[in-house]
């Protein structure tokens, strides 16, 4: 009878644990958490199947929102996914380069450099541009090594449970409800059609002199930011200690006399790429081979809209396949359909952008499914 009684509790108490874990599992999952474009563009790139992937593009806001695996597949017939987050830290680079190593083993890893390029060090302590990688990595040795050396004893919990942190989104709730289900759409349907592609509408009406024009000769160079340059240094050690095949590009930004050092910080970062033996491909100088047209292809000083994007993603798809050797890749079944589902829904946002630029509407799009509802007859 005692041993019936002890059964049955540990039976209830295992039920119980289970309970509980299933429960906090959800909760940092779909609700408390940040739940922006971020967390779906890395939520994405952990569903790709391992080995799947022939480039992995490595960055800031420039890559997600100037390049389209989509569209790349379509025009190259090779698989791609940007490991990309808004004003991401050099820390986080290395952290993220670590992971594509993990996670990928990829032909090829294109690395655009802006994070090395900023006068100032503020971005790197700045706690949201921190964790809008950090929160969105699984656990893994890499993410532990991170947080061990780079983040206080007394904080470190929060980044292995962020819900931790977001406990208070509770307030947000019931608007916050279209995330939530949104979220859960998404993993249930499993593959994410636009590749962690993100765009705003709108075109940049600028009221500075734009310099771009210049810069397609300027050879002279300026100081990088000490730290951040030792953060360079950093990136490329581990990149020849992992004998790893990297390209660096440069993204084309509008060009105004308060960014014109930022430039020159480029042609010296392109300097310590070469020396490692890497080479450093600087679109911001060849906007004009691209056909980016300065009054139609920005929607601000740094991002280019959807017109933009699919000019540079045919630009650089072009050098990846015939100067690197980035084959097409035979797919079938269902790999073949979620490559072909991801083309198609690159097109139908191409199209929807190109309806709300022409009506000069400005509109966020983001991968959810209110924005695949609102493309989906483009």
């Amino acid at each position: 009878m005692k041993k019936k009684l002890y059964v049955t509790r540990t039976v209830k108490v295992a039920c119980l644990l289970l309970a509980l874990m299933f429960s906090c599992g959800f909760l940092q999952t779909y609700v408390l958490r940040r739940d922006d474009h971020n967390m779906v563009r890395l939520t994405g790139y952990y569903r790709e199947k391992s080995g799947s992937l022939d480039v992995v593009l490595l960055g800031a806001s420039e890559i997600y929102t100037g390049y389209s695996a989509g569209r790349a597949y379509e025009k190259y017939g090779y698989t791609s996914y940007p490991v990309a987050t808004e004003s991401i830290t050099t820390d986080g680079m290395l952290l993220a380069l670590k992971e594509i190593v993990r996670t990928q083993h990829p032909k090829l890893i294109v690395i655009e450099p802006n994070a090395y390029l900023y006068k100032e060090i503020k971005n790197e302590s700045n706690d949201g541009h921190i964790r809008k990688l950090v929160d969105n990595i699984p656990l893994s040795g890499n993410k532990i090594e991170y947080v061990t050396q780079n983040i206080p004893g007394d904080e470190q919990i929060e980044y292995y449970f962020p819900m931790i942190k977001y406990h208070g989104m509770w307030t947000d709730y019931p608007k916050s409800l279209f995330k939530t289900a949104s979220a859960i759409e998404m993993d249930f349907r499993g593959a994410y059609y636009l590749k962690g592609f993100r765009t705003t509408t709108g075109t940049l009406h600028p009221k500075e002199k734009i310099l771009n024009q210049a810069i397609i000769n300027e050879n002279k160079t300026a100081k990088l930011n000490k730290v951040l340059e030792k953060k360079l240094v950093e990136l490329l050690e581990y990149c020849k200690e992992q004998k790893l095949n990297v390209v660096f590009v440069r993204s084309p930004h509008m060009v105004y006399k308060k960014t014109y050092e930022r430039v020159k910080r480029s042609n010296r970062a392109a300097e310590i790429v070469r020396k490692y033996g890497y080479d450093y491909i600087n679109l911001e100088r060849e906007w004009d081979k691209m056909g980016i047209d300065l009054t139609k292809d920005f929607y601000n000083y740094d991002h280019l809209n959807a017109y933009g994007a699919a000019k540079l993603t045919d630009y650089l798809g072009n050098i990846l396949q015939t100067k690197y050797g980035i084959e097409r890749r035979t797919l079938s079944g269902s790999e073949k359909e979620e490559w072909d589902t991801a083309a198609e829904y690159f097109g139908k946002l191409y199209r929807y952008c190109d309806h709300l630029l022409k009506a000069n509407k400005k509109e966020k799009l983001d991968e959810d499914m209110g924005t695949l509802r609102r493309i989906e007859n483009y």
